[in-house]
């Protein structure tokens, strides 16, 4: 595979994704040790991180991720860098809900993923949202900001 190529494969399955393709488009681009990171989970193992994206189908409806910008190292393009948006809805109320996040991704030499690594403030986007627990955050947040 073409090493400007790789990125793109990616971000298409990333935001094609359903639970019946999961498997056959996300789960070919991953390396059979690939590590996944997000605020809730650290894995290693492709059956291990699909198992993720299954958990997210599980527990949310209509999940979608929307690239929004992406960049590739210009030497060996072997990392990459994914600003998304994650749209969904609870189960309990159909209330739609939104995350932004970055993604880096790393390739290793065939193309496939070795590491997706998620960064996005789980505090702020969905512990905040819990009624007793997000006015807590709210006050330590209040008093920590210099405004």
């Amino acid at each position: 595979m073409a090493r400007e190529a790789q990125l793109q494969n990616y971000v298409t399955a990333f935001e094609n994704l359903t639970e019946d393709n999961l498997e056959h488009q996300l789960g070919k681009l991953f390396a059979e040790h690939v590590y996944f990171k997000d605020p809730f989970n650290a894995v290693t193992g492709r059956a291990e991180t699909l198992n993720i994206f299954k958990h997210m189908f599980a527990t949310v409806n209509n999940p979608k991720f929307t690239v929004i910008s992406a960049a590739q190292d210009l030497q060996n393009h072997q990392t990459a860098l994914l600003y998304w948006h994650f749209d969904f809805e609870l189960p309990s109320d159909k209330s739609a809900q939104h995350i932004d996040g970055m993604s880096r991704i790393a390739f290793d030499h065939l193309g496939l993923v070795t590491e997706h690594i998620d960064y996005w403030d789980a505090g702020e986007q969905v512990y905040a949202k819990v009624p007793v627990l997000g006015w807590g955050i709210r006050q330590v947040a209040k008093r920590l900001s210099a405004y």
